[in-house]
């Protein structure tokens, strides 16, 4: 796949968008941690705009799909935070087991990682693309593809682009840990 970059004030804009991204990471992070608290770690559940399912890693293992809430290893399994990984991009680690969200190999396969290296880790970054009203699109840094679900469906993968359901099944917002009650 060929990515083409575009200069001038479309370029410009483009790089605003990421540093907004990043910067409002920051904002919402540091806005939602108790005063004298910054150094704690704070998890969300990334919840889907179709059906306000929250992204999982079946009870904690490598597949990733939809869950309306779990309480499995206290709803580790659906708790994910942002690892900033520089230029706007960052990480998406599990708080069960602290592995990453990964695009195996680059691939339209979602799985947990450690880590990787592959593309130079590229398979593993992320950035929030803000929608409007709350939502975001996550994309992937390999080939500019946003999480998915496919069909607004429970199968989780990569798409370009897609309008299925207005585009409801690749719009994510993060939900703080503490504001998600699952009895």
């Amino acid at each position: 796949m060929t990515h083409s970059s575009s200069s001038g004030s479309g370029g410009s804009r483009s790089g605003w968008r990421r540093s907004l991204g990043a910067a409002v990471i920051v904002a919402v992070s540091a806005a939602l941690l108790p005063s004298g608290a910054q150094s704690q770690t704070v998890y969300y559940r990334l919840q889907l705009k179709h059906n306000g399912q929250f992204l999982d890693a079946d009870h904690c293992g490598n597949t990733m799909s939809l869950n309306p809430g779990s309480s499995w290893e206290n709803g580790a399994c659906q708790l994910w935070r942002l690892v900033p990984a520089g230029g706007g991009w960052s990480r998406l680690q599990l708080k069960h087991g602290g592995q990453y969200l990964d695009a195996a190999y680059c691939s339209n396969t979602l799985a947990l990682n450690p880590g990787s290296e592959w593309e130079g880790g590229a398979c593993q970054l992320w950035r929030l693309v803000a929608a409007g009203g709350g939502w975001n699109r996550l994309q992937l840094k390999h080939g500019s593809q946003f999480l998915d679900a496919d069909h607004c469906g429970t199968t989780m993968g990569l798409n370009p682009g897609s309008d299925w359901e207005g585009g409801a099944c690749r719009l994510w917002r993060l939900v703080p840990e503490r504001s998600v009650r699952i009895d």
